[in-house]
Order: structure tokens, then C-alpha cells, then sequence
């Protein structure tokens, strides 16, 4: 029964739109909301990510305040603007599943995929999780209508 839910629940998740596919393969940030912990108010931070087609990821520190917001409310919201047509965007909502990253080996694939070099900037004692966004619900709005969105090609 339960893997039966699990495969329902795969089946019916979102998906990423043909699209706007583009958008999370050029970007090279993404704005990552959280619900702050202390407040109950909106925490929204640039972060460098990975996709790999269908999983959307980022690497954080604990010592962060979105990973604390992450414990205590797993729910986030990640808007990504094409970096082409600025109009354009994506937002993408669910939850986030925090994992043990103690080599940061996504952080530093993500850093050098946009910068081309090793990450050293992390402290010693650092510890480092992998954020992966389960998908709940994808918005790709058309501002104006897409007559903007041959600005900056």
C-alpha cells in the first residue's frame, strides 16, 4: 500500500516546463525563501545551485539562518530569473530535505561550475548540508504578456 502512495505521489508531483528548462540550466543563482524560525516572517538569500534536469539542490552551512528556518519549517520557495530575458522567471515551491554534506562536494561543484575554481573559503570546522527541493508546485507567469521578453537577447 504505502509504496503504491509513494508511486502516486511521484507520479502526480510537478514537473518543470520544456519552456523554461533554459532558465535553471544559464542561471547561476537562485533567490531561496524560508520562513523564519523566530518570527514566522519571510528570510530570501542568493544562493549558487545545482540542477540536474529534474532535482533542484543547493549546499548551506548549519551555521546559517535558513538551515535553522529549514529545521523548524521545512517549506521553501526558490525564484530563478532568466538571465537572458529578465522577465522571465520561475518559481518553484515544496519542502526542503536537508542531508549531511561533511566534504561539501556539491558546494564545491557548484562553485566551480560558476567560477571555475576550487571553494576554500569555508572555515575549518565548517559543516555543510546538501538542500534538495521537493517539488509541490511550479509557476512559470508570462509578465506583460511575454512583450517583454525579447529585452536583453
Amino acid at each position: 500500500m504505502i509504496k503504491q502512495q509513494e508511486k502516486l505521489l511521484m507520479s502526480s508531483a510537478p514537473t518543470v516546463p520544456e519552456s523554461h528548462r533554459h532558465i535553471l540550466e544559464t542561471a547561476v543563482f537562485a533567490y531561496v525563501s524560508t520562513i523564519r524560525a523566530k518570527d514566522q516572517l519571510i528570510s530570501t538569500n542568493p544562493v549558487g545551485f545545482d540542477w540536474d534536469g529534474e532535482t533542484f539542490r543547493f549546499s548551506t552551512l548549519k551555521s546559517r539562518v535558513k538551515y535553522r528556518n529549514m529545521q523548524a519549517d521545512a517549506r521553501l520557495t526558490v525564484c530563478v530569473m532568466d538571465p537572458v530575458a529578465p522577465t522571465r522567471y520561475i518559481e518553484l515551491r515544496g519542502r526542503a530535505v536537508l542531508e549531511d554534506d561533511p566534504e561539501g562536494a556539491l558546494n564545491q561543484k557548484i562553485f566551480r561550475k560558476n567560477m571555475g575554481r576550487d571553494f576554500d573559503l569555508d572555515e575549518p570546522d565548517a559543516e555543510r548540508v546538501i538542500v534538495t527541493l521537493v517539488l509541490e508546485q511550479v509557476s512559470t507567469p508570462l509578465l506583460y504578456g511575454g512583450k517583454l521578453d525579447h529585452i536583453g537577447s
